[in-house]
C-alpha cells in the first residue's frame, strides 16, 4: 500500500455502519450483517494502519487526517453502539466487536499523535 491508508476500505466500513443505524431508525433490527461487515473492514484497516506506521515513509497528511477523524468521530460511534438496547446475543457480540475495533483505531490514532510530538 506504500504508506497510504486504504480510504476505500474505510469508506465501506462507515457506509455499512451508517446503514445499520439507518435501519435501526426505521425499526428494522436486521443489522447484524451490516455491523459485521463494518467490523471486518475496520479490523482490516486497523491491521493495515499498524503496518503503515511501521514503514519508513508514510503519507503523513493522510494519516493525520484519518487520526484526527478517529479521535473526534469514533467516540460518537462507540456511544451510539453502547446505547443500543434489547439486543440478542449474536447482535450484542457484533456490537462489542465494533466497539473494540473502534477502541483499537482510537488508540492507534492517539499513539500516532503522541509519537509525532516526541519526534518533532
Amino acid at each position: 500500500m506504500n504508506g497510504e491508508i486504504d480510504l476505500e476500505l474505510f469508506t465501506l466500513a462507515i457506509i455499512q455502519l451508517n446503514n445499520a443505524f439507518q435501519k435501526l431508525s426505521e425499526n428494522d433490527t436486521d443489522i447484524k450483517e451490516s455491523l459485521d461487515s463494518s467490523y471486518e473492514y475496520l479490523n482490516e484497516l486497523s491491521q493495515s494502519l499498524e503496518d503503515i506506521l511501521k514503514e519508513d515513509e508514510i503519507n503523513a497528511t493522510e494519516v493525520e487526517l484519518f487520526s484526527t477523524y478517529a479521535l473526534n468521530i469514533f467516540p460518537e460511534y462507540k456511544t451510539q453502539l453502547a446505547n443500543l438496547e434489547n439486543l440478542d446475543d449474536d447482535l450484542n457480540e457484533s456490537v462489542i466487536n465494533l466497539i473494540e475495533v473502534f477502541d483499537k483505531l482510537y488508540k492507534i490514532a492517539d499513539d500516532y499523535f503522541k509519537n509525532r510530538m516526541v519526534i518533532m
